[in-house]
């Protein structure tokens, strides 16, 4: 009996012997009929829109969080770069405070377009390999994903980040579409090169972009000719050169950027001593970074994910199937490789591989399931869309039973009140004849939040002392601005450290008192315990060991 050939797996795209892509043959497979696409495509286009409205209403209702309030701090003063990353999440937040004030959803405004604009790239990328099919299932997986989900709504690097490393992956497909060495493929090499720029103006983490390009293009036997085209260099070098602005910055300043997150990622372990304690140390973090993922993105997607990724590097690396997604699949995985390599010496944030699922989804969108391993992503989307819809309650009403000091909106609430605390102590000295009362505190999160909540905005000093160094380091001090005879408020978490340093600040100024308690709070519980004192009459020196 003669046995019947087992038929291949659809692939909604075949490619040429040149690895040039055509919408044709398995095209038909995953396009039916250009109606049921346009259906689709349009339907894809509604949850992206219904998506980011529900992000913007969450941005005009939950409190900044103090990485935003820092961020926010860089936008007031313009810089080629910052401390921490380089300047797109302040000129995103310049953007929407110069459209609605410094306010909360002024703040957040630029960020949330940012990310509308990210989602359209990649359901736009998930059609490009599936038709609306895959737009529509890769618009329904960001929807779903507490990482796009939750973390779009804020004002972070990540916003600008996975808005321009998604139109950069997008134009690097259109690039592989078109014959090697054309006009048409190098112009869209150029669009990925100036996309890439603007993800390495969000966060040195696009770096990564170009080299998993590069594993792609030598990975898939169809593409590696591309590596000697002009294209991908051309692209590259216009990318390099939209950061170059970043680079002479550091170089400028000593390289402080470019040392702080290498330190970050890559310093020393310092988990334990010995070899076994440093081995259980690293296990923790990658056990911590997997459980993070499985957070951020669901375990059933982020399962789901890793197939296709893992399914196209097989292909790949056998010169079959869409070599498009030989390119997104190698993006994927030296993201998330990097970063698990790094969790070997330092702790990952969570947040740090989200650049990976912006190929990863558009992969996921555009595979071709069978009936069970369908099923699978329906429940993985509805597992997706329970855990936003939790995030959401809880903040939007705060209805979960977490201790407050354990809750991570615990962070995001509670500084008005600090701020008015804040305040009755600067007019207090305002009424004792003060000529002009300054605020400070000793870390940024605590600097910024006050900055942005006490009344008029104003400056407030981070004293930095025995914390990690930040922007406020390359900022003018307290001893910069202030004038003899000045007076300060000094705000800080109540410890002994606290005490020591207002004890030093002391002697700089002809009196001195603690002014009292105060503390923020969230659901009437107290988050974090903090104390004022008050300076008056600024001597007009400083020592050299003072903050």
């Amino acid at each position: 009996m003669r046995r019947q050939a087992s038929k291949p797996r659809p692939w909604p795209s075949r490619p040429t012997d040149h690895g040039l892509v055509t919408d044709t043959a398995g095209a038909e497979a995953a396009v039916p009929d250009r109606a049921n696409d346009a259906r689709q495509w349009r339907l894809a286009l509604i949850v992206v829109a219904a998506a980011g409205i529900a992000r913007l209403v969450m941005a005009s209702v939950v409190p900044l969080f103090p990485d935003e309030t820092y961020y926010w701090e860089w936008s007031r003063r313009p810089a080629a770069s910052y401390y921490d990353h380089p300047p797109g999440i302040a000129a995103a937040i310049a953007f929407g405070t110069a459209l609605l004030g410094h306010t909360r959803l002024g703040v957040r405004l630029g960020a949330n377009v940012l990310g509308l604009v990210g989602s359209l790239a990649m359901v736009a990328l998930a059609r490009r390999l599936g038709g609306g099919r895959a737009a529509l299932v890769t618009a329904l997986v960001l929807a779903c994903m507490p990482l796009a989900a939750a973390g779009l709504v804020l004002a972070t690097p990540d916003a600008p980040l996975l808005a321009s490393f998604a139109i950069a992956t997008w134009a690097v497909t259109r690039a592989l579409e078109r014959e090697p060495g054309t006009l048409a493929e190098i112009g869209w090499w150029c669009a990925a090169g100036v996309a890439l720029g603007a993800a390495l103006l969000s966060k040195y983490t696009a770096v990564l972009l170009p080299v998993g390009v590069a594993l792609g293009l030598a990975l898939d036997p169809r593409l590696r000719k591309r590596l000697l085209t002009p294209g991908p260099w051309i692209g590259f070098g216009l990318g390099v050169a939209a950061f170059a602005p970043v680079i002479m910055w550091n170089a400028e300043l000593g390289w402080p950027s470019f040392a702080f997150q290498l330190e970050h990622g890559f310093g020393p372990d310092r988990s334990g001593t010995g070899l076994v304690g440093r081995g259980i140390g690293a296990i923790n973090r990658e056990l911590e970074l997997l459980g993070g993922q499985l957070g951020l993105v669901s375990p059933i997607l982020f399962a789901l994910m890793s197939v296709v990724v893992l399914r196209a590097l097989r292909y790949g690396r056998r010169g079959v199937g869409d070599p498009r997604r030989t390119i997104l699949a190698s993006i994927a995985l030296v993201v998330v490789a990097v970063f698990a390599v790094s969790a070997l010496r330092r702790s990952v944030e969570p947040n740090w591989p989200a650049p990976a699922y912006v190929p990863a989804a558009a992969l996921l969108g555009a595979a071709a399931w069978s009936a069970a391993r369908g099923r699978w992503l329906r429940w993985g989307l509805g597992l997706g869309a329970l855990l936003v819809g939790v995030i959401y309650v809880h903040a939007l009403s705060l209805a979960l039973p977490v201790d407050a000091r354990r809750d991570p909106l615990g962070d995001a609430h509670g500084w008005d009140s600090l701020a008015e605390v804040t305040e009755e102590a600067r007019r207090d000295l305002r009424e004792r004849g003060c000529p002009e009362v300054w605020v400070a505190s000793n870390r940024y999160q605590e600097a910024s939040a006050l900055a942005f909540h006490v009344p008029g905005q104003p400056t407030v000093f981070s004293f930095n002392v025995r914390a990690r160094g930040n922007q406020y380091d390359l900022w003018p001090r307290f001893e910069d601005l202030a004038s003899p005879g000045d007076c300060l408020v000094y705000v800080n978490i109540d410890d002994g450290w606290a005490r020591s340093i207002a004890t030093d600040l002391a002697e700089r100024f002809a009196s001195a008192e603690e002014v009292g308690a105060a503390h923020r709070t969230l659901r009437s519980h107290v988050t974090a315990d903090y104390r004022l004192w008050a300076f008056v009459d600024w001597a007009g020196v400083m020592r050299a060991s003072d903050p």
